[in-house]
């Protein structure tokens, strides 16, 4: 449960106010960066993509889901996951699209994701742990890039998909690039920089530098550390509080949670009424901050933050075991929030701020500043983006502004 920030921040007033591998696999060129633009490549993710229980009428029925346990599929077509149907994905059976509450800002990329699990197994519910899902199951993520997000169905082509795997040892990543036609996708471990002129959802130029990762650099977002201190890949979104929420899957609004028990693929889901939920972050784009109260400004934040950030900061990740800044929306210590704390391993990356969150001041708060800049290096989150996200810094700024003042010493 997230505490008032009154009550966090009487746990902290004393604190703040007295001192102070290379995986071995051969890498296959799927052809130089694309830059000056985004082309129409002709397929486009349908919000109202369907789960694959009917196929459409003049289309023969798929081949059955092939996730392979071992060596991953030179071709992305090979695991049957989904077909294009009229510009649309079209996912096979047991392959069930989803969207989140609050999303991992990736320089606007769109994204599509959808979610596997074997015939006669289900993923088990948790409260606020991501989901486990059992052995043989898959997570899909497409990203995919619009010349103006105004209007993001309209010149849209995916540009890459992530394909997590399941296995008997844990999770596994496997990393596909599409071709220019938007035909399918094949298995490319190096990663690469792809450039795109594109209008965000405001309306205004951006040039991005979008990153999609090498094989190695998926770790850096799923890594995190038991209490025998092994690491291990987890997945970041299927998680209750980002799936509660409804969707269309044919015939009328659902809620996402109910529709993947109604099918077999979740058990122990409770009643929704004691299943938390995420703010959903899109429904401020078009609020000022100065009309919102301070507890809806905290949860923005604090789902925002837990999302992009918490992957990496909190206790069992790397990052926040080295700088004790915990992000988790479930975090109740105002100091390893940031409140009047000292960075642990910002080095240069502070600009020239002492504290990371400083009460009533956004100004003078690290996390604002990483937050907003676009300098490498800098930024953060470190890897996923080259562009600031407008609204989620907007909030978190406002969020800090809105504190009770406090002085840090």
């Amino acid at each position: 449960m997230r505490r008032g920030w009154l009550a966090a921040v009487a746990l902290v007033v004393a604190a703040c106010s007295g001192g102070s591998d290379d995986d071995g696999d051969p890498a296959r060129d799927a052809g130089p960066p694309r830059d000056a633009g985004v082309r129409d490549s002709g397929v486009v993710a349908d919000a109202g993509s369907r789960d694959g229980g009917t196929p459409d009428a003049g289309f023969e029925p798929q081949m059955a889901v092939d996730v392979p346990l071992d060596t991953p599929h030179e071709m992305l077509s090979s695991y049957h996951f989904f077909r294009t149907i009229d510009g649309r994905f079209d996912y096979n059976e047991r392959v069930v699209p989803y969207g989140l509450n609050t999303e991992l800002f990736s320089d606007f990329a769109l994204k599509d994701r959808a979610l596997y699990v074997p015939t006669g197994t289900a993923a088990v519910y948790a409260e606020l742990d991501a989901f486990d899902l059992p052995v043989g199951s898959a997570i899909i993520k497409t990203f995919s890039f619009a010349p103006d997000l105004r209007e993001p169905d309209v010149g849209r082509r995916p540009i890459e998909t992530r394909v997590l795997v399941r296995k008997p040892g844990g999770w596994e990543a496997f990393p596909y690039v599409w071709d220019e036609a938007g035909e399918d996708a094949r298995y490319f471990v190096r990663g690469q920089v792809q450039t795109f002129e594109l209008i965000d959802p405001s309306g205004n130029e951006r040039t991005a530098r979008y990153l999609i990762p090498q094989k190695n650099q998926c770790v850096e977002c799923h890594q995190l550390e038991d209490e025998a201190g092994d690491r291990y890949i987890t997945i970041i979104g299927p998680k209750a509080r980002h799936l509660n929420r409804t969707r269309d899957y044919g015939a009328g609004e659902v809620n996402q949670l109910e529709h993947l028990a109604s099918l077999g693929m979740l058990a122990g889901l409770p009643s929704l009424t004691d299943v938390p939920t995420a703010f959903p972050l899109e429904t401020l784009r078009d609020t000022s901050t100065t009309a919102l109260d301070f507890a809806t400004l905290e949860a923005a934040a604090r789902d925002y933050l837990d999302i992009n950030c918490a992957h990496c900061h909190n206790p069992a990740g790397t990052n926040g075991q080295t700088s004790r800044l915990y992000l988790n929306v479930d975090n109740t210590s105002a100091f390893n929030l940031g409140v009047c704390k000292e960075p642990g391993s910002a080095g240069g990356g502070a600009g020239g701020l002492r504290f990371d969150i400083v009460p009533g001041d956004a100004d003078r708060s690290i996390l604002v500043y990483r937050t907003e800049t676009e300098n490498v290096g800098e930024m953060m989150p470190l890897l996923g983006r080259s562009l600031k996200h407008d609204l989620g810094a907007k909030v978190v700024r406002a969020w800090i502004d809105a504190m009770p003042p406090m002085p840090c010493q």
